[in-house]
């Protein structure tokens, strides 16, 4: 099964990340972005969903160090803030979601990055 890291700061999103896609993937979550770099590094997902804002470190880079150890991981980045949206697509990330988003355009993302990424 694929693996998948979701870093969010809010809590209730992490869970709902969880519970839609905890069927389809090995689901890891955090809130943080120190730990999703440690995470990223132990699990090696094939999929990180990365808000571009978080508490302690910036999703841009979480983006950075996850692309500079594994170049092939599919980065899908979230924000409610469009004008950081150039700033993660230059930090490696395919895709760029905006907040509020629908619960099931993220199966289609995860998909359509996946495809594109062979």
């Amino acid at each position: 099964m694929l693996k998948l890291l979701v870093v969010e700061d809010e809590v209730e999103l992490l869970e709902l990340y969880d519970l839609i896609l905890g069927k389809d993937y090995t689901v890891f979550t955090t809130d943080s972005g120190k730990e999703a770099i440690n995470i990223f590094d132990r699990e090696n997902p094939e999929v990180l969903i990365v808000d571009i804002r978080l508490p302690d470190i910036s999703g841009i880079e979480v983006t950075k160090h996850a692309k500079s150890k594994n170049p092939k991981v599919a980065v899908i980045a979230v924000s409610a803030y469009r004008e950081r949206f150039k700033e993660a697509i230059d930090a490696g990330a395919a895709t760029v979601i905006q907040k509020p988003f629908l619960v099931k355009q993220i199966h289609n993302v995860i998909e359509d990055v996946l495809n594109n990424k062979q």
